[in-house]
């Protein structure tokens, strides 16, 4: 498992990268393939002209699409994802909040790969709560235990980034423009008052239902062995990525069951979540919860 701790060059994601991206790489054809080589130094100024950005911010850039999963390398070329490809044709200035959910999802369900900051703020802490001395602590304590070298400011940087990418500055009074703030600023996801940070439980009507879906898929395709999970499980694997109350959790459940897209099994107790693997892609999923086909 490799984990993440920088490659930010400590510039959290402005709100218009993706669509630089979108717009000035990708726009004409979706499933064009560039070079690797385009983020690197050897095509910089080629970069720089293309996406209108400093040098700084193109590394920057190429590292956010890799950890929200907007671009995927695909032997000596980098294409947009599948999941990005529906959302650029149905969402392209990603004004449907589920958008930046499934992005934000790609963070959290990496197969090969631990975002440090976000695995112990979303998977490790105890509560909803921290503090960023504490969220340090954490960190140089997951340092040492895995004998991964690190520096003091590169945690540092790492924690305000974090805090960045979700929160806006109160201390930035300038106008919002599109170049200051992070997209997933509109989640509303974290708060902070006098220090103390504080993830918010999600609406269930603020989300798409085929969002906790497209989550429960992703767990039970990790499995391998049954397509079938606990409610319980399920519950603890979704609120560790978009947190919710279990009641929220049970009435999205019950409304997919009713729309046949999964069943549960009651029997003796067990409350099974049993999903049908193969009749939706992930890609089909992702249209359905941009498309809210689900009442």
């Amino acid at each position: 498992m490799k984990i993440i701790i920088s490659g930010h060059s400590s510039f959290y994601i402005r709100e218009s990268w993706i669509n630089k991206l979108f717009y000035k790489v990708y726009k004409k054809d979706i499933n064009k393939k560039i070079d690797k080589s385009f983020f690197s130094k050897n095509k910089l100024v080629e970069a720089i002209d293309t996406l209108g950005v400093g040098s700084k911010m193109v590394e920057s850039i190429k590292y956010w699409m890799d950890i929200f999963g907007i671009i995927e390398k695909k032997e000596n070329d980098l294409e947009l994802s599948e999941n990005a490809k529906v959302i650029f044709e149905l969402d392209p200035y990603l004004e449907n909040i589920n958008s930046l959910w499934l992005l934000h999802s790609n963070v959290l369900t990496k197969k090969n790969e631990k975002i440090l900051i976000w695995d112990l703020v979303f998977k490790s802490l105890e509560s909803n709560s921290f503090t960023k001395e504490n969220l340090e602590k954490k960190a140089e304590i997951f340092c040492l235990e895995n004998e991964i070298k690190y520096s003091k400011k590169t945690l540092e940087d790492a924690i305000n980034i974090f805090i960045r990418t979700y929160l806006k500055d109160k201390k930035d009074l300038s106008a919002p423009e599109e170049n200051i703030i992070s997209p997933f600023v509109k989640l509303n996801y974290l708060q902070e008052d006098k220090g103390i940070y504080k993830l918010l439980n999600i609406n269930r009507k603020n989300i798409s239902d085929y969002l906790v879906y497209y989550l429960l898929l992703k767990k039970i395709k990790e499995q391998s062995v049954t397509n079938q999970i606990s409610i319980s499980e399920a519950y603890e694997y979704t609120n560790k990525i978009i947190r919710m109350s279990y009641l929220d959790f049970e009435k999205i459940v019950q409304d997919l069951e009713v729309q046949e897209e999964l069943f549960v099994d009651r029997a003796a107790g067990l409350q099974n979540i049993i999903l049908y693997i193969e009749k939706y892609s992930e890609k089909e999923i992702v249209k359905k919860i941009l498309e809210g086909e689900l009442v």
